[in-house]
């Protein structure tokens, strides 16, 4: 890479840095000014701005503040530590992330204790709930359920903030949560806990479909954790593990028909081959882009392991060759360049979207994949083309996603460009999960790639 090359990088630092502080702010006022509610609160239209009213009926509300999603709980504690650390010349800034985080991981602990499990929504007093038939709330014993993304991400959330805030029972807890949600997936009782409020993104198991979803989710857990415990052989151990079968089961090694080689599948048949429903094989391309950040993240925060280990080392150089290539073939797939943003699903057979609406997330995760990739294998012969793709996702997060609201970017746009109220996983804006984190760590690379 040339110095005028990681300069074009660098230029989109700047948005990236006043995003991170004004999406921080917001969530951290927020809570702030609810002494009553001890929850990340992100409850609230990206379109307008305004916070969802609160209902006339709470058994028929998913959107309202008696409806607490472990999945934003468990991503928010994550981006509290996470903030806290990036922002550490800013000691006014990092006690008031402390304090959230201290009153958001004990509560998020309760939950815990009292279910077994962390679910995708719970009531502000703990008991866990789903979407019945007939729209209503469908309570439940949370000890009944297996493992699920909840799970993940609380458990995570709750190693970092435990090792943030010095606190060993809630890092014990969180480790532990992560530690048997991977066993679930390796043994196959794993089930996902989403429950979809977009018509268009049917998130049901089937039989026989492996996803990659909890593998890449385990990867990006695994990540952290090399980060937060260096020196334990476990979590390289484990993340080459669940790399390598992402790897094996999800990425095409050659072309074969329509699919080409680096496709990234979203589902796999029991036999590691890409699943067909419908005569058509599904990408998610935001998937995909996140992935390599994630594989990129892990490689790069346990790479000491490298010397130590001929296996690991083998891992490392087929990486560094192979992840931006698939980055590369996702974007290829999925970017719409005429409006800006990526596909939610794509067919690979066809080679056109399935659904051409367009979720936020993928741009910032594209952004932090790209940077890390450029760290993990600055020589690649296609890292121009990586630049290009970076420029790209950050001109249109910065650019038609965001809202008028700092901080706040639009949850979903359609193939027009028009924003859509469209849920892509949870009503709750981001609570600097997806944005933040993937911002600091784009930052970071920025700086890195200087000093090269």
């Amino acid at each position: 890479m040339t110095k005028n090359e990681i300069s074009r990088l660098a230029s989109l630092v700047p948005s990236c840095l006043s995003a991170t502080v004004d999406g921080l702010e917001l969530v951290l006022s927020r809570f702030e000014k609810d002494k009553g509610y001890p929850f990340i609160n992100t409850k609230f239209s990206t379109i307008t701005g305004k916070d969802f009213p609160e209902p006339s009926d709470i058994e028929a509300d998913y959107f309202g503040r008696s409806a607490v999603f472990g999945w934003i709980q468990g991503r928010g504690l994550e981006a509290l530590a996470g903030h806290a650390d990036f922002f550490t010349n800013n000691p006014s800034l990092t006690k008031r992330c402390d304090r959230m985080l201290s009153a958001v991981s004990a509560k998020t602990a309760e939950f815990k204790k009292k279910n077994g499990h962390f679910v995708f929504m719970n009531t502000p007093d703990g008991r866990p709930f789903r979407c019945g038939e007939d729209g209503r709330r469908e309570y439940f014993q949370g000890k009944s359920i297996p493992p699920g993304f909840s799970d993940y991400f609380t458990g995570k959330g709750l190693a970092a903030a435990g090792v943030r805030l010095k606190n060993k029972e809630l890092t014990e807890m969180g480790v532990s949560t992560f530690r048997s949600a991977v066993s679930a997936v390796l043994d196959g009782s794993f089930a996902s806990d989403q429950i979809s409020f977009d018509p268009k993104n049917k998130v049901q198991s089937v039989p026989s479909r492996q996803a990659q979803g909890p593998y890449m989710i385990s990867l990006g857990g695994y990540a952290l954790l090399c980060e937060l415990f260096p020196a334990s052989d476990e979590w390289v151990e484990g993340g080459s593990l669940v790399l390598r079968k992402i790897i094996d089961c999800h990425i095409l090694q050659k072309d074969k028909r329509s699919l080409k080689r680096f496709d990234f599948v979203e589902y796999a048949d029991e036999n590691g081959q890409p699943w067909l429903e419908n005569g058509k094989i599904l990408q998610d391309s935001g998937h995909a882009l996140e992935f390599t950040g994630l594989a990129a993240r892990f490689l790069l925060n346990s790479s000491a392991r490298a010397s130590q280990s001929p296996k690991f080392q083998e891992l490392l150089t087929l990486c560094k060759e192979l992840l931006p290539n698939v980055f590369l073939s996702a974007f290829a797939n999925g970017f719409n360049k005429k409006a800006g943003g990526v596909c939610k699903t794509f067919d690979l057979v066809s080679r056109t979207p399935i659904n051409d609406d367009m979720p936020w997330w993928s741009l910032p995760e594209s952004l932090r994949s790209a940077g890390l990739l450029l760290l993990l294998s600055p020589n690649h012969a296609r890292s121009s083309e990586l630049i290009s793709a970076a420029m790209e996702c950050g001109n249109a997060f910065f650019g038609p996603f965001k809202t008028p609201v700092p901080g706040v970017f639009y949850q979903t746009r359609n193939a027009k460009g028009e924003p859509i109220p469209v849920v892509p996983a949870t009503p709750d804006a981001d609570p600097g999960y997806h944005t933040g984190l993937c911002l600091i760590d784009y930052i970071q690379a920025c700086e890195k790639l200087k000093g090269k």
